[in-house]
């Protein structure tokens, strides 16, 4: 092909048509920009469909991720053993005792023991952490985009002071009570019941039952952060799998 233009062009130029030569010429690079530019624009488009490839394997490796979370909030929350819906009940019952001067029977060594209970939530971030090591840009859809970095630095974040707060409080009130004060029953189970030592004394510690109302208030916000938590992973997977879906 370049011989066969090479050849008009010496023909051009030794039967002295240098107009047309020139006109020829002009044409020939205007072919040649035109050849780049549909090149170009293959380029492009394979690249674009390359990038949306991308995009569509890490949100469904987020949206994995965002189940694998939610799963394991819900077994916090109620699936448990000594779920955290448990724990609460225990401490309002315990209370409720305390204040209305009940006396004591063995089946409230379970709630007791239920009562100092607390677990964390496992978050899965890896789809998370593959998008930010490509550039979060990845994701078209900006809400989409907005939403995913939400959760991951905010809501996730939220969360987490939520138990660190059960935690801390755990450890700097209610575990002198756990170890001084009570007796566990060896027995095969799950939930092994725990016995105060002095039943009638520790309704009298004006202490024990504000510690215990504290570490009661802690859990049930720590409850309403992942049940909020839930229902922001339940729309953000949804739209998400909207959006690749599309």
């Amino acid at each position: 092909m370049i011989k066969f233009f090479r050849k008009i062009r010496y023909n051009l130029i030794e039967t002295g048509k240098t107009t047309k030569y020139f006109k020829y010429a002009i044409g020939e690079i205007i072919l040649v920009v035109i050849g780049i530019l549909i090149a170009l624009q293959i380029n492009n488009w394979n690249e674009a469909q390359k990038s949306r490839e991308q995009e569509r394997q890490v949100l469904l490796e987020i949206i994995s991720d965002l189940q694998y979370t939610n799963d394991n909030c819900e077994y916090v929350i109620h699936g448990r053993e000594n779920n955290l819906n448990r724990t609460i009940y225990s401490q309002k019952a315990i209370i409720d005792i305390i204040d209305t001067n009940k006396k004591y029977h063995d089946s409230l060594g379970v709630y007791f023991r239920a009562s100092n209970a607390y677990d964390e939530v496992d978050f899965k971030t890896s789809g998370y952490q593959s998008l930010v090591s490509v550039g979060t840009d990845l994701v078209q859809d900006t809400e989409i985009r907005s939403a995913i970095g939400k959760f991951y630095t905010s809501t996730i974040s939220e969360t987490k002071e939520a138990f660190d707060e059960v935690k801390l409080d755990f450890h700097d009130y209610m575990i002198d009570y756990f170890r001084e004060k009570f007796t566990s029953e060896n027995i095969n189970s799950a939930i092994k019941p725990m016995h105060p030592n002095d039943f009638e004394s520790l309704k009298q510690d004006k202490e024990y039952r504000q510690s215990l109302m504290t570490f009661m208030e802690v859990s049930e916000a720590y409850l309403e952060s992942l049940e909020i938590m839930q229902k922001e992973i339940s729309t953000l997977k949804k739209d998400i799998e909207n959006y690749i879906d599309d």
